[in-house]
C-alpha cells in the first residue's frame, strides 16, 4: 500500500466573483500563507461533500444517458 496517494486531477475552471468575496479570497489566502486555489478548494469541499450533494451528483451522472448509452431506437423521437 503505497505511503503517498495519487495527486488529485486538476482541471482549471474561470469563474466571476464579486469584488468584496473576491478581496476577502485574497485576503484569507495570504493571512493562512496560501493561495486562493487551495482556498476554494478547500471551501467548496468543506461545505458540499457533507450534504449528500456527492452521492446525487454520481447517481444523476449514472443515469443520464452518454454517447454509449442511446436510448433504444423504439424510445427515440419519444418526449
Amino acid at each position: 500500500m503505497p505511503i503517498v496517494k495519487k495527486a488529485p486531477g486538476i482541471m482549471t475552471r474561470e469563474v466571476k466573483l464579486e469584488e468584496p468575496v473576491n478581496e476577502l479570497l485574497e485576503d484569507y489566502a495570504r493571512f493562512i500563507e496560501s493561495n486562493a486555489d487551495h482556498v476554494i478548494n478547500a471551501v467548496i469541499k468543506k461545505v458540499l461533500c457533507g450534504t449528500g450533494l456527492p452521492e446525487v451528483a454520481r447517481a444523476r451522472r449514472a443515469a443520464q444517458p452518454g454517447p454509449d448509452k442511446a436510448p433504444p431506437i423504439e424510445a427515440r423521437g419519444r418526449a
